[in-house]
Protein backbone atom coordinates (compact mmCIF):
# COMPACT_ATOMS: atom_id res chain seq x y z
CA UNK A 1 0.00 0.00 0.00
CA UNK A 2 1.39 3.32 -1.12
CA UNK A 3 -0.11 5.71 1.43
CA UNK A 4 2.28 4.63 4.15
CA UNK A 5 5.23 5.91 2.14
CA UNK A 6 3.55 8.97 0.66
CA UNK A 7 1.94 10.18 3.86
CA UNK A 8 5.33 10.13 5.56
CA UNK A 9 6.23 13.01 3.28
CA UNK A 10 3.18 14.86 4.58
CA UNK A 11 4.12 14.33 8.21
CA UNK A 12 2.19 11.62 10.03
CA UNK A 13 1.06 12.79 13.44
CA UNK A 14 -0.64 11.40 16.53
CA UNK A 15 -3.01 13.07 18.92
CA UNK A 16 -0.61 14.95 21.15
CA UNK A 17 -1.27 13.39 24.53
CA UNK A 18 2.11 13.99 26.05
CA UNK A 19 1.74 17.66 26.89
CA UNK A 20 1.13 18.13 30.60
CA UNK A 21 -1.60 20.73 30.19
CA UNK A 22 -5.34 20.52 29.72
CA UNK A 23 -6.19 19.96 26.08
CA UNK A 24 -8.01 22.73 24.28
CA UNK A 25 -10.45 21.17 21.86
CA UNK A 26 -12.36 23.31 19.39
CA UNK A 27 -14.37 22.59 16.26
CA UNK A 28 -13.31 24.11 12.94
CA UNK A 29 -15.79 25.67 10.54
CA UNK A 30 -15.72 22.48 8.46
CA UNK A 31 -16.53 20.44 11.60
CA UNK A 32 -13.10 18.89 12.06
CA UNK A 33 -11.94 18.62 15.66
CA UNK A 34 -8.95 20.81 16.46
CA UNK A 35 -6.86 19.73 19.46
CA UNK A 36 -4.31 22.25 20.70
CA UNK A 37 -4.32 23.77 17.21
CA UNK A 38 -3.97 20.42 15.38
CA UNK A 39 -6.73 19.27 13.04
CA UNK A 40 -7.56 15.73 14.15
CA UNK A 41 -9.67 12.92 12.73
CA UNK A 42 -10.84 10.96 15.77
CA UNK A 43 -10.39 7.17 15.91
CA UNK A 44 -11.94 5.95 19.13
CA UNK A 45 -12.24 2.78 21.18
CA UNK A 46 -15.00 2.12 23.71
CA UNK A 47 -13.03 -0.65 25.35
CA UNK A 48 -10.32 0.39 27.79
CA UNK A 49 -8.17 -2.76 27.94
CA UNK A 50 -7.00 -3.73 31.40
CA UNK A 51 -3.64 -4.96 30.14
CA UNK A 52 -1.12 -2.24 29.38
CA UNK A 53 0.24 -4.21 26.42
CA UNK A 54 -3.20 -4.22 24.77
CA UNK A 55 -3.72 -0.53 25.42
CA UNK A 56 -0.28 0.19 23.98
CA UNK A 57 -1.09 -1.91 20.90
CA UNK A 58 -4.26 0.11 20.38
CA UNK A 59 -2.34 3.37 20.69
CA UNK A 60 0.39 2.20 18.34
CA UNK A 61 -2.18 1.14 15.76
CA UNK A 62 -3.68 4.61 15.70
CA UNK A 63 -6.53 4.82 18.18
CA UNK A 64 -6.37 8.30 19.68
CA UNK A 65 -9.45 8.43 21.93
CA UNK A 66 -10.43 5.81 24.52
CA UNK A 67 -13.31 5.64 26.96
CA UNK A 68 -12.35 6.42 30.55
CA UNK A 69 -14.20 6.06 33.81
CA UNK A 70 -14.70 9.19 35.88
CA UNK A 71 -11.47 8.54 37.71
CA UNK A 72 -8.18 10.43 37.71
CA UNK A 73 -6.17 7.21 37.72
CA UNK A 74 -7.93 6.06 34.53
CA UNK A 75 -7.02 9.34 32.83
CA UNK A 76 -3.46 9.12 34.15
CA UNK A 77 -3.13 5.71 32.54
CA UNK A 78 -4.34 6.98 29.17
CA UNK A 79 -2.00 9.92 29.40
CA UNK A 80 0.92 7.57 30.00
CA UNK A 81 0.05 5.80 26.75
CA UNK A 82 -0.14 9.07 24.80
CA UNK A 83 -3.91 8.75 24.51
CA UNK A 84 -6.84 11.01 25.23
CA UNK A 85 -10.09 9.94 26.83
CA UNK A 86 -13.75 10.71 27.11
CA UNK A 87 -15.91 10.56 30.21
CA UNK A 88 -19.65 9.89 30.22
CA UNK A 89 -21.54 12.26 32.49
CA UNK A 90 -24.40 9.82 32.96
CA UNK A 91 -27.76 11.36 33.77
CA UNK A 92 -26.08 14.05 35.85
CA UNK A 93 -26.43 16.21 32.73
CA UNK A 94 -30.23 15.78 32.63
CA UNK A 95 -31.66 18.61 34.70
CA UNK A 96 -35.28 17.55 34.18
CA UNK A 97 -35.12 15.92 37.62
CA UNK A 98 -33.07 16.52 40.78
CA UNK A 99 -31.49 19.62 39.26
CA UNK A 100 -29.68 20.88 42.35
CA UNK A 101 -28.04 17.51 43.02
CA UNK A 102 -27.09 17.08 39.38
CA UNK A 103 -25.59 20.55 39.21
CA UNK A 104 -23.36 19.54 42.12
CA UNK A 105 -22.41 16.32 40.33
CA UNK A 106 -21.40 18.20 37.18
CA UNK A 107 -19.46 20.71 39.23
CA UNK A 108 -17.53 17.87 40.87
CA UNK A 109 -16.79 16.24 37.48
CA UNK A 110 -15.58 19.48 35.94
CA UNK A 111 -13.48 20.34 38.98
CA UNK A 112 -11.98 16.85 39.08
CA UNK A 113 -11.24 16.22 35.41
CA UNK A 114 -11.51 19.30 33.18
CA UNK A 115 -7.90 20.24 33.87
CA UNK A 116 -6.52 16.77 33.21
CA UNK A 117 -4.29 16.57 30.10
CA UNK A 118 -5.91 13.31 28.97
CA UNK A 119 -9.52 14.49 28.93
CA UNK A 120 -10.74 15.45 25.47
CA UNK A 121 -14.53 15.04 25.38
CA UNK A 122 -17.53 14.68 27.64
CA UNK A 123 -20.27 12.27 26.58
CA UNK A 124 -23.95 12.39 27.55
CA UNK A 125 -25.94 9.21 28.33
CA UNK A 126 -25.77 6.74 25.49
CA UNK A 127 -28.85 6.51 23.22
CA UNK A 128 -30.82 8.72 25.60
CA UNK A 129 -33.56 9.59 23.10
CA UNK A 130 -34.10 6.03 21.92
CA UNK A 131 -34.20 4.70 25.47
CA UNK A 132 -37.26 6.84 26.16
CA UNK A 133 -39.05 4.58 23.70
CA UNK A 134 -37.07 1.36 24.00
CA UNK A 135 -37.37 1.08 27.77
CA UNK A 136 -41.14 1.38 27.48
CA UNK A 137 -41.24 -1.22 24.71
CA UNK A 138 -39.17 -3.66 26.73
CA UNK A 139 -41.48 -3.26 29.70
CA UNK A 140 -44.79 -3.38 27.86
CA UNK A 141 -44.00 -6.10 25.32
CA UNK A 142 -41.53 -8.31 27.18
CA UNK A 143 -41.27 -7.95 30.95
CA UNK A 144 -44.83 -6.97 31.89
CA UNK A 145 -46.61 -9.77 29.97
CA UNK A 146 -44.30 -12.39 31.49
CA UNK A 147 -44.97 -11.11 35.01
CA UNK A 148 -48.70 -10.88 34.45
CA UNK A 149 -48.90 -14.35 32.89
CA UNK A 150 -47.12 -15.89 35.87
CA UNK A 151 -49.57 -14.29 38.30
CA UNK A 152 -52.58 -15.30 36.22
CA UNK A 153 -51.36 -18.90 35.98
CA UNK A 154 -51.13 -19.01 39.79
CA UNK A 155 -54.81 -18.05 40.26
CA UNK A 156 -57.35 -20.63 41.40
CA UNK A 157 -60.33 -18.60 40.10
CA UNK A 158 -60.68 -19.97 36.56
CA UNK A 159 -63.24 -17.37 35.54
CA UNK A 160 -60.88 -14.57 36.53
CA UNK A 161 -58.04 -16.35 34.73
CA UNK A 162 -60.07 -16.42 31.53
CA UNK A 163 -61.03 -12.77 31.85
CA UNK A 164 -57.47 -11.61 32.47
CA UNK A 165 -56.05 -13.69 29.63
CA UNK A 166 -58.59 -12.12 27.30
CA UNK A 167 -57.58 -8.69 28.56
CA UNK A 168 -53.92 -9.48 27.89
CA UNK A 169 -54.81 -10.63 24.38
CA UNK A 170 -56.81 -7.45 23.84
CA UNK A 171 -53.84 -5.37 25.02
CA UNK A 172 -51.58 -7.17 22.55
CA UNK A 173 -54.02 -6.64 19.68
CA UNK A 174 -54.34 -2.93 20.43
CA UNK A 175 -50.55 -2.62 20.48
CA UNK A 176 -50.19 -4.32 17.10
CA UNK A 177 -52.68 -1.77 15.69
CA UNK A 178 -50.67 1.16 17.05
CA UNK A 179 -53.25 2.06 19.69
CA UNK A 180 -50.61 2.26 22.39
CA UNK A 181 -52.50 4.29 24.96
CA UNK A 182 -55.47 1.90 24.99
CA UNK A 183 -53.12 -1.10 25.08
CA UNK A 184 -51.25 0.29 28.08
CA UNK A 185 -54.45 1.25 29.89
CA UNK A 186 -55.70 -2.32 29.41
CA UNK A 187 -52.43 -3.73 30.75
CA UNK A 188 -52.68 -1.45 33.78
CA UNK A 189 -56.23 -2.70 34.34
CA UNK A 190 -54.96 -6.30 34.39
CA UNK A 191 -52.74 -5.42 37.36
CA UNK A 192 -55.62 -3.85 39.24
CA UNK A 193 -57.85 -6.89 38.68
CA UNK A 194 -54.99 -8.93 40.11
CA UNK A 195 -55.29 -6.78 43.23
CA UNK A 196 -52.05 -4.85 42.61
CA UNK A 197 -51.14 -1.38 41.52
CA UNK A 198 -49.32 -1.36 38.14
CA UNK A 199 -45.53 -1.34 38.76
CA UNK A 200 -44.87 1.18 35.98
CA UNK A 201 -48.19 2.82 35.12
CA UNK A 202 -46.63 5.81 33.37
CA UNK A 203 -43.97 3.92 31.41
CA UNK A 204 -45.43 3.65 27.96
CA UNK A 205 -44.81 4.26 24.29
CA UNK A 206 -47.93 6.43 24.25
CA UNK A 207 -46.28 9.03 26.48
CA UNK A 208 -42.69 8.48 25.32
CA UNK A 209 -42.69 11.67 23.18
CA UNK A 210 -43.66 13.72 26.25
CA UNK A 211 -41.05 12.02 28.43
CA UNK A 212 -38.44 12.52 25.71
CA UNK A 213 -39.32 16.21 25.38
CA UNK A 214 -38.92 16.65 29.14
CA UNK A 215 -35.55 14.91 29.11
CA UNK A 216 -34.47 16.90 26.06
CA UNK A 217 -35.16 20.21 27.80
CA UNK A 218 -33.32 18.97 30.90
CA UNK A 219 -30.30 17.85 28.89
CA UNK A 220 -30.09 21.19 27.07
CA UNK A 221 -30.05 22.87 30.48
CA UNK A 222 -27.36 20.52 31.73
CA UNK A 223 -25.28 20.95 28.58
CA UNK A 224 -25.35 24.73 28.90
CA UNK A 225 -24.40 24.45 32.57
CA UNK A 226 -21.47 22.12 31.80
CA UNK A 227 -20.24 24.39 28.99
CA UNK A 228 -20.11 27.28 31.45
CA UNK A 229 -18.06 25.15 33.83
CA UNK A 230 -15.79 23.77 31.12
CA UNK A 231 -15.86 25.53 27.74
CA UNK A 232 -12.65 23.82 26.62
CA UNK A 233 -14.03 20.32 26.03
CA UNK A 234 -16.80 19.44 23.54
CA UNK A 235 -19.86 17.42 24.52
CA UNK A 236 -20.67 14.38 22.40
CA UNK A 237 -24.03 12.62 21.99
CA UNK A 238 -24.39 9.13 20.54
CA UNK A 239 -27.81 8.05 19.29
CA UNK A 240 -29.24 4.66 18.43
CA UNK A 241 -29.91 4.05 14.72
CA UNK A 242 -33.54 5.01 15.29
CA UNK A 243 -35.89 7.96 15.74
CA UNK A 244 -37.03 10.71 13.41
CA UNK A 245 -34.91 13.64 12.28
CA UNK A 246 -36.90 16.24 14.20
CA UNK A 247 -36.48 14.24 17.42
CA UNK A 248 -32.76 13.80 16.83
CA UNK A 249 -32.29 17.46 15.98
CA UNK A 250 -34.02 18.53 19.19
CA UNK A 251 -31.74 16.38 21.35
CA UNK A 252 -28.69 17.49 19.38
CA UNK A 253 -29.06 20.97 20.87
CA UNK A 254 -27.54 19.39 23.99
CA UNK A 255 -24.23 18.49 22.32
CA UNK A 256 -21.39 19.82 20.19
CA UNK A 257 -20.72 16.50 18.40
CA UNK A 258 -23.38 13.98 17.38
CA UNK A 259 -23.67 10.60 15.73
CA UNK A 260 -25.04 7.10 16.11
CA UNK A 261 -23.99 3.48 16.39
CA UNK A 262 -24.76 1.09 13.53
CA UNK A 263 -23.75 -2.59 13.40
CA UNK A 264 -25.13 -4.08 10.15
CA UNK A 265 -23.01 -7.22 9.63
CA UNK A 266 -24.18 -9.77 8.53
CA UNK A 267 -26.30 -8.02 5.91
CA UNK A 268 -30.08 -8.39 6.26
CA UNK A 269 -29.70 -10.42 9.45
CA UNK A 270 -29.13 -8.19 12.46
CA UNK A 271 -32.14 -5.87 12.47
CA UNK A 272 -29.91 -3.14 13.89
CA UNK A 273 -30.82 -0.90 10.98
CA UNK A 274 -34.51 -0.15 10.61
CA UNK A 275 -33.91 1.60 7.28
CA UNK A 276 -34.58 -0.26 4.06
CA UNK A 277 -30.78 -0.37 3.72
CA UNK A 278 -29.70 -3.46 5.67
CA UNK A 279 -26.25 -4.06 4.17
CA UNK A 280 -22.94 -2.61 5.44
CA UNK A 281 -23.83 0.49 3.38
CA UNK A 282 -26.27 1.31 6.19
CA UNK A 283 -23.24 2.95 7.83
CA UNK A 284 -23.14 5.62 5.11
CA UNK A 285 -26.92 5.96 5.14
CA UNK A 286 -26.97 6.63 8.88
CA UNK A 287 -24.02 9.00 8.62
CA UNK A 288 -26.14 11.01 6.20
CA UNK A 289 -29.10 10.94 8.59
CA UNK A 290 -26.95 12.11 11.46
CA UNK A 291 -25.69 15.01 9.36
CA UNK A 292 -29.25 15.93 8.43
CA UNK A 293 -30.10 15.99 12.14
CA UNK A 294 -27.07 18.19 12.86
CA UNK A 295 -28.27 21.08 10.71
CA UNK A 296 -28.11 24.51 12.28
CA UNK A 297 -31.02 25.63 10.09
CA UNK A 298 -33.06 24.30 7.22
CA UNK A 299 -31.03 24.07 4.03
CA UNK A 300 -27.71 24.74 5.76
CA UNK A 301 -24.70 22.49 6.05
CA UNK A 302 -24.31 20.47 9.25
CA UNK A 303 -22.96 22.69 12.00
CA UNK A 304 -21.90 19.84 14.29
CA UNK A 305 -19.34 17.12 13.59
CA UNK A 306 -20.69 13.61 13.14
CA UNK A 307 -18.83 10.75 14.81
CA UNK A 308 -20.04 7.26 13.96
CA UNK A 309 -19.80 4.22 16.22
CA UNK A 310 -18.94 1.09 14.23
CA UNK A 311 -19.00 -2.66 14.72
CA UNK A 312 -16.16 -4.23 16.67
CA UNK A 313 -17.85 -7.58 17.37
CA UNK A 314 -20.10 -10.25 15.87
CA UNK A 315 -23.67 -10.43 17.07
CA UNK A 316 -23.15 -13.99 18.26
CA UNK A 317 -20.46 -12.60 20.61
CA UNK A 318 -23.24 -10.83 22.53
CA UNK A 319 -25.35 -13.97 22.97
CA UNK A 320 -25.11 -16.40 25.85
CA UNK A 321 -26.61 -19.06 23.57
CA UNK A 322 -25.43 -18.34 20.02
CA UNK A 323 -26.92 -20.14 17.04
CA UNK A 324 -25.09 -23.41 16.24
CA UNK A 325 -24.54 -22.10 12.73
CA UNK A 326 -21.22 -20.17 12.98
CA UNK A 327 -22.30 -17.85 10.17
CA UNK A 328 -25.30 -16.62 12.14
CA UNK A 329 -24.17 -13.43 13.83
CA UNK A 330 -20.67 -13.80 12.41
CA UNK A 331 -17.97 -11.16 12.80
CA UNK A 332 -17.17 -8.64 10.06
CA UNK A 333 -14.41 -9.51 7.60
CA UNK A 334 -11.45 -7.26 6.89
CA UNK A 335 -13.08 -5.99 3.69
CA UNK A 336 -16.32 -5.23 5.54
CA UNK A 337 -14.49 -3.51 8.38
CA UNK A 338 -12.53 -1.36 5.95
CA UNK A 339 -15.62 -0.55 3.89
CA UNK A 340 -17.71 0.51 6.89
CA UNK A 341 -14.95 2.83 8.10
CA UNK A 342 -14.61 4.55 4.74
CA UNK A 343 -18.35 4.55 4.15
CA UNK A 344 -18.75 6.69 7.27
CA UNK A 345 -15.83 8.92 6.30
CA UNK A 346 -16.89 9.49 2.69
CA UNK A 347 -20.42 10.31 3.82
CA UNK A 348 -19.04 13.03 6.08
CA UNK A 349 -18.05 11.54 9.43
CA UNK A 350 -15.27 13.47 11.18
CA UNK A 351 -14.54 10.58 13.53
CA UNK A 352 -15.25 6.87 13.98
CA UNK A 353 -15.27 4.79 17.13
CA UNK A 354 -15.53 1.05 17.73
CA UNK A 355 -17.84 -0.64 20.21
CA UNK A 356 -18.01 -4.27 21.29
CA UNK A 357 -14.34 -5.24 21.19
CA UNK A 358 -14.54 -6.19 24.86
CA UNK A 359 -16.42 -9.30 23.69
CA UNK A 360 -13.76 -10.54 21.25
CA UNK A 361 -10.44 -12.29 21.85
CA UNK A 362 -7.36 -10.17 21.31
CA UNK A 363 -5.75 -12.92 19.25
CA UNK A 364 -8.84 -13.08 17.01
CA UNK A 365 -8.92 -12.25 13.33
CA UNK A 366 -11.38 -9.41 13.90
CA UNK A 367 -9.14 -7.67 16.43
CA UNK A 368 -6.20 -7.94 14.05
CA UNK A 369 -8.38 -6.63 11.21
CA UNK A 370 -9.45 -3.67 13.33
CA UNK A 371 -5.83 -2.86 14.12
CA UNK A 372 -5.02 -3.16 10.42
CA UNK A 373 -7.75 -0.73 9.36
CA UNK A 374 -6.95 1.69 12.18
CA UNK A 375 -3.27 1.61 11.17
CA UNK A 376 -4.28 2.46 7.62
CA UNK A 377 -6.36 5.38 8.85
CA UNK A 378 -3.49 6.53 11.06
CA UNK A 379 -1.24 6.67 8.01
CA UNK A 380 -3.92 8.72 6.26
CA UNK A 381 -4.47 11.05 9.22
CA UNK A 382 -3.16 14.14 7.35
CA UNK A 383 -5.57 13.33 4.51
CA UNK A 384 -8.58 12.55 6.69
CA UNK A 385 -8.13 15.74 8.70
CA UNK A 386 -7.42 17.91 5.65
CA UNK A 387 -10.08 20.27 4.26
CA UNK A 388 -12.51 18.84 1.75
CA UNK A 389 -11.90 20.02 -1.80
CA UNK A 390 -13.85 23.27 -2.38
CA UNK A 391 -14.85 22.39 -5.94
CA UNK A 392 -17.21 19.55 -6.85
CA UNK A 393 -15.95 16.72 -9.01
CA UNK A 394 -18.81 15.15 -10.98
CA UNK A 395 -19.07 11.37 -10.86
CA UNK A 396 -20.51 9.21 -13.62
CA UNK A 397 -21.28 5.48 -13.59
CA UNK A 398 -21.08 3.21 -16.63
CA UNK A 399 -24.25 1.41 -17.65
CA UNK A 400 -24.71 -1.96 -15.95
CA UNK A 401 -27.38 -4.59 -15.34
CA UNK A 402 -28.60 -3.42 -11.96
CA UNK A 403 -30.92 -0.76 -10.59
CA UNK A 404 -28.00 1.00 -8.86
CA UNK A 405 -30.27 2.71 -6.35
CA UNK A 406 -27.08 3.70 -4.55
CA UNK A 407 -23.64 3.77 -6.03
CA UNK A 408 -20.30 5.54 -6.05
CA UNK A 409 -19.64 8.19 -3.45
CA UNK A 410 -16.42 10.22 -3.34
CA UNK A 411 -14.73 12.52 -0.84
CA UNK A 412 -12.03 14.73 -2.40
CA UNK A 413 -9.33 16.09 -0.08
CA UNK A 414 -6.78 18.77 -0.87
CA UNK A 415 -3.19 18.18 0.28
CA UNK A 416 -0.41 20.54 -0.85
CA UNK A 417 -2.36 21.57 -3.92
CA UNK A 418 -3.09 18.00 -4.97
CA UNK A 419 -6.48 16.31 -4.81
CA UNK A 420 -6.83 12.91 -3.20
CA UNK A 421 -10.03 10.89 -3.64
CA UNK A 422 -11.60 8.57 -1.09
CA UNK A 423 -14.14 6.44 -2.95
CA UNK A 424 -16.74 3.90 -1.81
CA UNK A 425 -19.14 1.76 -3.80
CA UNK A 426 -22.35 1.48 -1.78
CA UNK A 427 -23.90 -0.88 -4.31
CA UNK A 428 -23.36 -4.62 -3.96
CA UNK A 429 -21.92 -5.23 -7.45
CA UNK A 430 -18.89 -3.77 -9.28
CA UNK A 431 -19.31 -0.34 -10.82
CA UNK A 432 -17.11 1.47 -13.31
CA UNK A 433 -16.96 5.12 -12.38
CA UNK A 434 -15.53 8.28 -13.90
CA UNK A 435 -14.47 11.31 -11.87
CA UNK A 436 -14.52 14.51 -13.89
CA UNK A 437 -13.53 18.11 -13.24
CA UNK A 438 -9.80 17.33 -13.49
CA UNK A 439 -9.01 19.52 -16.50
CA UNK A 440 -6.12 21.16 -14.66
CA UNK A 441 -4.54 17.75 -14.04
CA UNK A 442 -4.45 16.18 -17.53
CA UNK A 443 -1.58 13.70 -17.72
CA UNK A 444 -1.41 13.25 -13.95
CA UNK A 445 -1.40 9.71 -12.62
CA UNK A 446 -3.44 8.31 -9.74
CA UNK A 447 -2.51 5.12 -7.89
CA UNK A 448 -5.05 3.18 -5.82
CA UNK A 449 -3.72 2.51 -2.35
CA UNK A 450 -4.85 -1.07 -1.77
CA UNK A 451 -4.60 -2.63 -5.24
CA UNK A 452 -1.96 -0.29 -6.76
CA UNK A 453 -4.14 -0.04 -9.88
CA UNK A 454 -3.37 3.11 -11.84
CA UNK A 455 -5.36 5.65 -13.81
CA UNK A 456 -4.16 8.64 -15.84
CA UNK A 457 -6.18 11.83 -16.14
CA UNK A 458 -7.32 12.18 -19.75
CA UNK A 459 -9.73 14.80 -21.01
CA UNK A 460 -10.16 16.00 -17.46
CA UNK A 461 -11.27 12.66 -16.03
CA UNK A 462 -10.14 9.32 -14.63
CA UNK A 463 -12.01 6.02 -14.90
CA UNK A 464 -11.71 2.97 -12.63
CA UNK A 465 -13.77 -0.05 -11.62
CA UNK A 466 -14.61 -0.72 -7.97
CA UNK A 467 -16.10 -4.00 -6.67
CA UNK A 468 -19.30 -3.91 -4.66
CA UNK A 469 -19.04 -2.42 -1.18
CA UNK A 470 -15.33 -1.87 -1.43
CA UNK A 471 -12.98 1.12 -1.16
CA UNK A 472 -10.57 3.05 -3.32
CA UNK A 473 -8.05 5.55 -1.99
CA UNK A 474 -6.74 7.38 -5.06
CA UNK A 475 -3.34 8.94 -4.46
CA UNK A 476 -1.98 11.57 -6.87
CA UNK A 477 1.45 10.43 -7.99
Amino acid sequence: MRCFQLVCLLGVFLLAGAAAHAAKATIAADRMLVVDGERTFVIGLYENPGEDALLDAAAQAGFNLVHASADAAALDRLHAHNLRGWINTGYSIDFSENQAAREDELKAMAAGFAGHPALLVWEVPDEALWNCFYGATQWRREQEPVQQQAKIDALTDTALQTELREMMQRSSQLWSRGRYSESEETANAVWRKLGEEPPNPDLGVSNAPQRAAKMCAGMVQGYEFLKQLDPGHPVWMNHAPRNQLNQLAAFNRAADIVGCDIYPVPAFETGHSDLMERTPAAVGAYTGRMQAAALGKVGASPDKPVWMVLQGFGWRDLSDNPDPDPNKGRRPTLDETRFMAYDAIVHGARGILYWGTYRIEKDSQLWQDLLTVVSELKALQPVLSAPDAPEPFPVGIAETFGSVDRGIRILPKVISGKVWFLVVNDWTEPLTYTIGGLDDFNGARYVENYTEDEATVRDGAITMTLPGQRVHVLIPD
